[in-house]
């Protein structure tokens, strides 16, 4: 069984005081991410770490402000998980997935790596923790689904900016996407 821990743009722009898109929530849930990233890597999981990654003049930032521009500080992931995974960079237990969208799978190679086609297990297990609940979560997690992949959404390790909309990509992922929501 191949056991897989998606982590959803942790990053230091929408999660690090002053980050182009931080909010506080973000910040809330950083214990409990790095606590499940230790838990998930020592149980011999690997842990999949999705990067929003920009060019300076994204079509993205007609609708957002600029941030997650490569390069940059507030692309990397935030130094409190990079500590907590510096013992296992070299296990091949860790996957760092830039994508240029919402969901992880666009424009990536996320479907080869989850059905192993560089010879490994086809995944058979997932869970998920990361922001924006109702944005790239909930967008990776309804491609997921659509993959047949089992999904249990961590609830205390998911935030967003926007706490009604957060409770509603909770709710669709539970009853609309049939995905396991751990509260």
């Amino acid at each position: 069984m191949r056991k897989v821990l998606f982590v959803i743009d942790m990053q230091n722009d929408f999660v690090a005081e002053g980050g182009a898109l931080s909010f506080p929530a973000a910040r809330e849930i950083v214990p409990f991410v790095i606590d499940k990233v230790k838990e998930a890597l020592a149980q011999g999981w690997e842990v999949l770490f999705t990067l929003d990654t920009h060019t300076p003049d994204d079509a993205e930032f007609k609708k957002f402000p600029a941030h997650c521009v490569a390069g940059t500080r507030g692309q990397e992931l935030i130094p409190e998980l990079l500590e907590a995974i510096a013992p296992y960079q070299d296990t091949g237990q860790i996957k760092m997935l830039t994508k240029n969208r919402y969901s992880a799978f666009f424009n990536t190679d996320l479907d080869a790596w989850l059905a192993a086609a560089d010879g490994r297990a086809k995944v058979t297990e997932a869970e998920m923790v990361g922001v924006c609940t109702n944005i790239c979560c909930f967008f990776t997690a309804e491609e997921l689904a659509n993959r047949d992949i089992p999904v249990r959404i961590l609830a205390q390790g998911m935030a967003s900016f926007d706490p009604e909309a957060h409770r509603w990509a909770l709710d669709q992922m539970r009853w609309v996407l049939g995905l396991e929501l751990v509260d």
